[in-house]
């Protein structure tokens, strides 16, 4: 019964291989085109501050908050083409976020911000969003282009770059119809409490997607930011798509983000189709993953999970593996055709660069007791994890050899040879027959043993356990019996382990999700003699007013002047809210 139960399951496998690469071949017409909106914290950055930013991904069908894709990509270019920053995002609900900090490494110059999904590269990158972003380095010589020029009285003044200049810093207030923000004080003073109070009109504000900034303005103007009231009315754009999804189409990270490639064969440069590929991210919570090569030898991985990994070993599952070469996917963005704000830096602002530059020096310089906080990846136990029988080897008597601990102290586990002198385990099943064409998924540290002859000697007595069950599995088209996982004392088998077979890759990993430094100021005074140079006040990227009213506290810094408080977001229902308000530190 078992038996039959599994030829059933593969039938319907293969019959939905076959009725995918039908649909791939053919026109996808029914799912809709996608915006993206992204809203930073500042379009004018200096080295060592960060760029913060909420990724939301919208419908341009029924103009609402997306669920079809499930990764963002956010991306910072130069005028030459080269990318500065390329960040993966995972999209909770069209939604999600990440930041990056500005080295030294980047010079002065005239930047262009990406946001975009893998289903908005068949429509041009002209459907992006991209905003302007200047970036100011005090710490390496600024190029001739963005220094103002000396001014030769005989010769009439020709440029199309935007000076510097002062800037009026008294901001427009902008307020929504849909959510509602109030200060409890617009002027505060150093190091004091500032509390805000926002509500939503109804269900469907409150139970909207918002991210709020409260920056210091700078003192010099800065590319204009899109608010999203704009971006509605002037960027989202109703549309389904007609593209072909043929060989260059790119498919929608529907169910997660993917990882893919293309096999071709060594001597000849020609693709390999139907061929069996796996995937294996080796640590404690490990994931797995096997795929098949289409027509074009092209393999596709869905990774529906988070993980901490950033290494993976991909292997091709076919005795002649030594025939094929794996390349995986690598993008480059192509910057022709953007268009560059640029501008130019006058003697005047000398002073307040090197004024700003000090007081990120001294932030920077604290960072230890004002870092963000990393939220732990939220593991989901997959099947190839959970084991129904577990030997601790420390229990038992210690043997050298792997093949002694096996038939000494291991029940229903087996290694036997194969005709060409390779010794592989064996897994008994519960019910019925061995199948000695079937062997069982083999782990070390999780990372998957292909071949396990190449395990065989490695010494017993660095294994702390060895786990297994001994159920058939079926993992995309392959088949299994059982699952062995081993797991060594010191838990670095995959840093030491080599052999041909492997393929190593560094994976483009999306952004970790993080709990933003928030200053707080207490009675005991613990941060009274930290120095407080912040000019990102408050960065709160989730913010939930899904109880109907939200009250945030922040305190001030050392930093007087200016600051624009900014509130984007959308509504359960699409809605654009954008609110803009100031607050005055003295």
């Amino acid at each position: 019964m078992k038996k039959l139960t599994i030829t059933i399951i593969l039938l319907a496998l293969v019959s939905l291989g076959l009725k995918a690469q039908s649909a791939t071949n053919a026109k996808i017409t029914n799912i809709p085109q996608e915006s993206v909106y992204l809203h930073y914290n500042e379009s004018f950055l200096f080295s060592g501050e960060h760029l913060l930013y909420k990724f939301y991904s919208l419908d341009n069908v029924n103009r609402k908050l997306s669920s079809i894709s499930k990764m963002g990509y956010v991306a910072l270019v130069d005028k030459d083409g080269n990318t500065v920053f390329k960040h993966k995002v995972r999209l909770t609900g069209g939604t999600g976020y990440g930041n990056f900090f500005v080295p030294t490494s980047v010079p002065t110059g005239s930047y262009r911000l990406l946001g975009y999904s893998e289903w908005m590269k068949n429509f041009g990158k002209e459907h992006y969003f991209q905003s302007d972003i200047h970036i100011v380095n005090p710490y390496q010589t600024t190029p001739e282009s963005y220094l103002e020029k000396p001014v030769d009285s005989l010769l009439p003044i020709v440029s199309n770059k935007s000076t510097l200049v002062p800037l009026n810093t008294n901001v427009a207030e902008v307020n929504s119809a849909f959510v509602s923000l109030s200060i409890d004080k617009p002027t505060a003073g150093k190091r004091e409490r500032v509390l805000l109070n926002i509500s939503g009109i109804d269900d469907a504000a409150n139970n909207g997607s918002y991210a709020i900034s409260v920056r210091k303005i700078d003192s010099f103007t800065a590319p204009a930011q899109i608010p999203s009231e704009m971006f509605y009315k002037k960027f989202l754009k109703k549309g389904s798509t007609g593209v072909k999804a043929g060989n260059n189409a790119k498919i929608p990270e529907l169910r997660g983000e993917t990882i893919t490639g293309v096999i071709v064969n060594k001597e000849t440069k020609l693709p390999v189709k139907d061929l069996r590929v796996s995937l294996s991210l080796p640590g404690d919570m490990y994931l797995f993953k096997v795929a098949n090569t289409d027509s074009e030898g092209r393999f596709r991985f869905i990774l529906n999970r988070e993980y901490d990994n950033a290494s993976a070993a991909i292997q091709v599952l076919s005795s002649d593996w030594d025939l094929y070469e794996v390349n995986m996917d690598d993008e480059i963005i192509d910057a022709k055709g953007m268009e560059f704000a640029d501008f130019v830096l006058t003697k005047g602002m000398k002073d307040y660069m090197l004024e700003k530059s000090i007081q990120n020096q001294i932030e920077n310089a604290f960072q230890e007791v004002k870092a963000d906080s990393i939220v732990p990846a939220d593991h989901e136990q997959p099947f190839y994890r959970k084991f129904a029988t577990v030997y601790d080897l420390d229990d038992y008597t210690r043997f050298n050899s792997i093949q002694e601990t096996i038939v000494e102290v291991v029940d229903q586990v087996a290694i036997r040879k194969l005709d060409n002198g390779d010794q592989v385990f064996e897994v008994r099943p519960e019910i019925g027959y061995t199948d000695a064409s079937l062997l069982p998924m083999v782990f070390v540290d999780g990372l998957f043993i292909k071949r396990h002859q190449d395990f065989m000697d490695y010494s017993a007595k660095k294994i702390k356990t060895i786990s297994f069950a001994r159920d058939k599995v079926i993992l995309g088209s392959q088949l299994f019996q059982g699952i062995i996982s081993f797991k060594t004392i010191e838990g670095g088998f995959y840093d030491d382990f080599y052999t041909p077979h492997i393929v190593n890759v560094e994976l483009f990993k999306p952004q970790s999700k993080k709990e933003y430094f928030t200053q707080v100021y207490d009675e005991k005074g613990n941060q009274d003699r930290i120095p407080d140079f912040r000019h990102q006040l408050l960065w709160v990227p989730n913010l939930d007013i899904s109880g109907g009213e939200k009250e945030i506290m922040f305190y001030t810094s050392d930093v007087a002047g200016e600051y624009e408080l900014v509130l984007e977001g959308f509504t359960s229902t699409g809605k654009p809210v954008s609110i803009k308000k100031q607050i005055v530190v003295n």
